[in-house]
C-alpha cells in the first residue's frame, strides 16, 4: 500500500506562551489505527548566518545553554518575527548578537530542523564583507560573547564538540558546499572499492579560507 499522509481528527493547545507552544494532536496514522495524542512544537521560522570576514573568518557567538547545562559557539541567529522577512531577521539578528553588518547577503538553504516533532524550518544565510560596526544590542534574556575564527578552526570546534548545535554545523557545512570550498566525494566508496580513509579530501581536512 503507498505510503498515506496522516489525517488530523483534532487539535487542542497545551502550552501557549510566549516562549513555548505545544499542540497535542489526535490523528489516523493508518486506517482504523488512531494516535491520541501526538505532541508537536510549534515554533516560529529560524534564521541563521554564516558571516564571513574581509580575510575570511568565520563571525560566531557563544552563549550558555540551560538544558545541557554548558556554554557553545553557535552561528548568530534566532526567530523571525510575525510578518519580518526572513533575510531582514537574519540582518537584524547579526547585528544584535555581534555588532556586525554585511554589504552582501545570499540564502543558503533551508531545512526543517526536527520535522518528527517541530514545524518550522531554518533559514541559512551567507553574509560576506561582514565587520562588526558598532555595539551588540542583545535581549534582555541572552548573555553572549563573539568572535572571529578562522574556517579551520571551526572544524576544531566541532569535533572537540565546542560547536555543537547540530542544525548550525548542517548549516555551516552547507555553505562551504554552496561556496563551493568541500572537497568532492565519490558517490560510493564501496563500489570504488575504497576505504573511508582512503578517499582524497575524506580526511577531515579544514576547506581553505578564500
Amino acid at each position: 500500500m503507498p505510503l498515506q499522509p496522516w489525517k488530523t481528527l483534532s487539535s487542542r493547545d497545551v502550552i501557549r506562551d510566549r516562549w513555548l507552544r505545544v499542540r497535542a494532536d489526535r490523528v489516523e496514522i493508518a486506517p482504523g489505527h488512531v494516535l491520541d495524542p501526538f505532541f508537536i512544537l510549534e515554533e516560529p521560522e529560524w534564521v541563521h548566518t554564516v558571516a564571513l570576514g574581509p580575510t575570511g573568518a568565520v563571525l560566531l557567538v557563544r552563549q550558555y545553554r540551560h538544558p545541557v547545562g554548558r556554554f557553545t559557539w553557535e552561528l548568530p541567529g534566532g526567530i523571525a518575527d510575525p510578518g519580518e522577512e526572513l533575510l531582514a531577521a537574519a540582518q537584524r539578528e547579526l547585528r544584535e548578537e555581534t555588532g556586525a553588518t554585511a554589504p552582501r547577503w545570499e540564502p543558503v538553504a533551508a531545512a526543517h530542523p526536527n520535522p518528527a516533532r517541530l514545524n518550522n524550518r531554518i533559514h541559512g544565510f551567507l553574509a560576506t564583507g561582514a565587520v562588526v560596526s558598532g555595539p551588540p544590542e542583545p535581549d534582555a534574556a541572552e548573555a553572549l560573547e563573539s568572535a572571529w575564527f578562522p574556517i579551520a578552526d571551526v572544524f576544531g570546534l566541532i569535533r572537540r564538540g565546542e560547536f555543537s548545535q547540530a542544525n548550525h554545523i548542517a548549516l555551516f557545512y552547507l555553505t562551504l558546499d554552496h561556496l563551493g570550498w568541500l572537497a568532492p566525494r565519490p558517490p560510493s566508496t564501496a563500489d570504488a572499492g575504497l576505504s573511508s580513509t582512503s578517499v582524497p579530501g575524506n580526511d577531515s581536512a579544514p576547506a581553505p579560507s578564500p
